[in-house]
Parts: structure tokens; C-alpha cells; sequence
């Protein structure tokens, strides 16, 4: 019997403590009314509470930071309009509000800012053309332009193309570097098209791979067809690019002693 006048005495301490609460309205500009609501407009977004002087106010949801229930507080001025301030005019913010972000890095020169993402790139650089034996005893090099152009089709694959115009600058006998006054009208020129995959094709560093095909032309030759194989590395600011290329030319037109490789050292112009 004890134990059901317990269970009925804890459940009335409830039920009035739960009367006692009065509703409250923090709004965003550090004021708070206390009251009773009395009117909840979910439609249009407004919200009435009458307060303990009488005083009925409307609020646009807009202007509320949070609404709460609590036990009434002596601490608070009641001045003569009938709304009550908050003392401390700091209320309890329930979730702070989310910043999002796009991500950002250093452009090269100390200052943060987004990260450019070029469709294509033109190229500018030199040539170098190398034509030597397995041991590096005999063989030819040739230096000129290069120009290029790369579209990116998204951050990891592109499709490159270049021309390389160059002429003779040594030639090598028995290790031993020749007179090329004789040679002065032999040239080069190569055209290339390959695919790449690469770490990044965007801002910041760049290491990549590719495949693709080219046709030469030196001189005293006619045209020769064959596959590229290629590795680069580079770096990439918001509109300007440098990058190192080295391709591996193979050609069922090429004499078996001889290795031939191509060099590019360029300036890049991103376009966004």
C-alpha cells in the first residue's frame, strides 16, 4: 500500500512540476519571452505567446533562435512592456551553422585560392632528339622547338599532340664528338598524338604515363611510323604549367643498334 501512495505521489510531483513549466522564445536579436504559446502557425511560420502580465505577442519564425520549455527564473526584469531580457543575453545556441567550403590550396606563391581546373593547355618548349648505340659511342642528337596541345578529358586522362621541328647539333664517332659544319642542312621534324594517364591534370604536381604513335621525317630519310612511350613530370599554377617529357620511340624502320628518344622541356598556357 506504502509503495502505491509512492508510485501516485511521484506521478502528482510530475504532473505539477510539468504544469509549472512555462514555454520560452529565444530570438535572435538577445531578447526572450516567457509565457504560455498560445498560437503555433506552422503554415505561415508565426508563433503567438501570451505573457504573464497578459501581453500577447507574434513572432516570425525567422526572427527565433530556439523555443524551449523551463521552469520560471526570478533572476529575470520584467520591464514595464511586459517582455522579459534575458540577463546574461546570451542564449544557448542549439547547432552552430554550416560553412561549406570549396577546397582550396597554395597557388605556388604563398596565397590560397581555388584549385583551376584547365580543359586544354598549349605548349611551348625545346627539342631534343637523341639517335645513339648501346653505348653511347656513336650516334646523332638533334635540338629544336616543340609545340603542343593537351586536352584534358578530366583530372587523370588527356590527349596530347605535338610537333617537334629540330636540326642537327653533334654528331658522335667512336665517342668522340664530330665537326657538324658538314651536316648543317640536316633536319628533323616528328608529329605525335598520344593518350595519357596521369596522377593530376589540374593544379599542382603532375606525374604521368602515355601511349600513342608518331611519324618522322630527318633529311636523308623518308618518312618513318612507330609507337611512343612516354613518361613526364611537371607542375601546374592557376594559368601557367613546366613540365619535363621523355618519349621512347619504337619503329620497325629503326636500325636494332641504335635507341631513339625525345626530350621537351616546355611552357604551358592553361585554358579554363
Amino acid at each position: 500500500m506504502r509503495a502505491l501512495w509512492t508510485v501516485a505521489l511521484l506521478v502528482v510531483s510530475l504532473t505539477t512540476q510539468a504544469q509549472s513549466l512555462e514555454d520560452v522564445i529565444y530570438k535572435k536579436d538577445g531578447s526572450v519571452l516567457r509565457g504560455t504559446l498560445v498560437e503555433q502557425d506552422f503554415e505561415n511560420g508565426r508563433y503567438k505567446i501570451q505573457l504573464q502580465g497578459g501581453s500577447l505577442f507574434s513572432i516570425n519564425k525567422d526572427d527565433i533562435e530556439k523555443i524551449t520549455k523551463e521552469m520560471p527564473i526570478a533572476s529575470t526584469t520584467i520591464p514595464s512592456n511586459g517582455i522579459n531580457i534575458n540577463i546574461e543575453n546570451n542564449p544557448n545556441i542549439i547547432q552552430s551553422p554550416v560553412i561549406h567550403q570549396q577546397p582550396a590550396m597554395n597557388n605556388g606563391f604563398g596565397v590560397t585560392s581555388e584549385k583551376s581546373k584547365p580543359k586544354s593547355v598549349v605548349y611551348i618548349g625545346s627539342l631534343g632528339k637523341s639517335v645513339m648505340d648501346d653505348g653511347g659511342d656513336n650516334g646523332y642528337n638533334y635540338t629544336g622547338l616543340n609545340l603542343a596541345y593537351q586536352a584534358n578529358a578530366s583530372e587523370h586522362i588527356a590527349l596530347y599532340t605535338a610537333i617537334n621541328i629540330g636540326k642537327l647539333s653533334t654528331v658522335t664517332r667512336g665517342g668522340v664528338e664530330q665537326d657538324v659544319s658538314g651536316y648543317s642542312d640536316e633536319k628533323y621534324r616528328s608529329i605525335e598524338l598520344d593518350a595519357l594517364l596521369s596522377t593530376n591534370n589540374y593544379q599542382g604536381w603532375q606525374f604521368y604515363t602515355g601511349l600513342g604513335l608518331f611519324t618522322e621525317k630527318y633529311s636523308d630519310t623518308e618518312s618513318i611510323n612507330g609507337t611512343n612511350f612516354i613518361l613526364g613530370m611537371g607542375y601546374s599554377w592557376k594559368t601557367l604549367q613546366a613540365q619535363l617529357r621523355v618519349a621512347i620511340n619504337n619503329s620497325e624502320d629503326y636500325n636494332d643498334e641504335y635507341g631513339h628518344s625525345t626530350a621537351n622541356l616546355q611552357l604551358g598556357f592553361n585554358f579554363l
